[in-house]
């Protein structure tokens, strides 16, 4: 069970969490073309954005199946440090995904009057397009960091 259950876990990572990590990487450039005037580029833009916050919610069924995983061997892990760290970083990237990045993404896409008239909300609108740029690219910068270091620290071998 325990091997199925890791299985289930890494593909949940890699289908899930490796879209989202490519969408926030990539939609500030796009962004910024579409602010530019580009039309093809405010799809491209939406689409990213969709992706971010779909696969975002959805990603957050990783850790469930990683801690049905810790359940079912748990004297296996209790004393991993190199885990407890990649889980403590995991929730600091969701938490620089769900506030910073996917909130600065919306502001972005209410800036270019692109969100859906039944999302759309006068709030969601920069202040300073650029600001909400930085901050955004930024943002899904330390998101992907934290994921890379979790991948390196779920593989490192247990401490003795």
């Amino acid at each position: 069970m325990t091997t199925f259950m890791l299985f289930l876990h890494v593909a949940a990572a890699v289908l899930l969490i490796g879209p989202v990590t490519v969408a926030v990487s990539a939609f500030p450039k796009a962004a910024q073309q579409a602010h530019s005037g580009s039309e093809e580029a405010v799809g491209r833009a939406s689409f990213l954005h969709r992706t971010s916050t779909t696969y975002g919610m959805i990603s957050l069924l990783v850790p469930l199946l990683g801690g049905a995983l810790l359940a079912f061997d748990w004297e296996a892990h209790k004393s991993n440090y190199w885990m407890h760290t990649a889980i403590v970083l995991s929730v600091l990237a969701w938490g620089f995904l769900f506030a910073m990045v996917i909130p600065q993404q919306r502001k972005m896409m209410g800036s270019l009057g692109a969100l859906s008239p039944a999302e759309a909300d006068p709030r969601d609108v920069a202040t300073s397009f650029d600001s909400a740029r930085v901050k955004a690219a930024a943002g899904g910068g330390i998101f992907s960091l934290l994921w890379f270091l979790v991948l390196i620290l779920m593989f490192l071998p247990t401490p003795a």
